[in-house]
C-alpha cells in the first residue's frame, strides 16, 4: 500500500459526514473559506484540491463520475473511505503540540514525545488486532481489510522508528 499525505484542511472538509457527492470547485470554495487567506489564488487552490482528490480517487476512497450531458465531474465517497485513518492524519503531531519557545527542557520534551508515540503505537497495535479479528470473522472482506491493515501497520513501523530514536537520545542525555 502506497503512503500518502493529505492537506489537513482538505481532510477536515472531507471527513464531515454530510460532505458527499461534490465537485472539486465546491471543495475548493470550502478550502478557501476555512483558510481565510485573501492571498489564495482560486485557480491554484482548485488545482491543489484536485490533486488531493486524485490521491483519494486512486486509493479507491472516492468515486469519480462525469455527467454525459454537461461534463460535470462529481466525487462520491466509496465504502473504502476511512474516517479513522483521516482522523489519525489530522490529529496534531507531537512536535506541533510543543512550541519551540516554551520553557520545556530538552530531555523533558523528548520524554513527552516518547510517551505520545508509545500511546499512538499502543492504539495502532489495538487497531491491527481488530483488523486481524475481523478478517477471521469476515473472510469475504479480506481485500478491504487488508488495505486498511497495511496502512496502520506502516504507521506503526514509523512510530517504532521514532520511539527507537527518542530512546537513544534520552539515554545519551542521561549519560551526559
Amino acid at each position: 500500500m502506497e503512503k500518502f499525505e493529505l492537506d489537513k484542511t482538505v481532510i477536515q472538509i472531507l471527513s464531515m459526514p454530510n460532505v458527499n457527492h461534490f465537485t472539486a470547485t465546491e471543495i475548493r470554495t470550502a478550502y478557501i473559506a476555512i483558510k481565510q487567506d485573501v492571498e489564495l489564488n482560486p485557480t491554484i487552490s482548485r488545482r491543489f484540491v484536485y490533486e488531493e482528490l486524485l490521491k483519494l480517487t486512486r486509493r479507491g476512497w472516492l468515486i469519480r463520475s462525469t455527467t454525459k450531458k454537461k461534463g460535470l465531474t462529481r466525487y462520491t465517497k466509496s465504502d473504502l473511505f476511512d474516517h479513522a485513518i483521516l482522523k489519525v492524519m489530522v490529529s496534531p503531531k507531537p512536535y506541533e503540540e510543543i512550541e519551540a519557545t516554551s520553557n520545556v527542557s530538552y530531555s523533558h520534551m523528548l520524554i513527552q514525545r516518547l510517551n505520545q508515540y508509545n500511546s499512538a503505537l499502543l492504539e495502532g497495535l489495538g487497531v491491527v488486532k481488530e483488523y486481524v479479528a475481523l478478517k477471521e470473522i469476515y473472510p469475504d472482506k479480506h481485500e478491504d481489510l487488508k488495505g486498511r491493515y497495511m496502512a496502520v501497520q506502516e504507521n506503526n513501523h514509523i512510530l517504532k522508528g521514532k520511539i527507537s530514536v527518542l530512546n537513544e537520545l534520552i539515554k545519551s542525555t542521561k549519560e551526559n
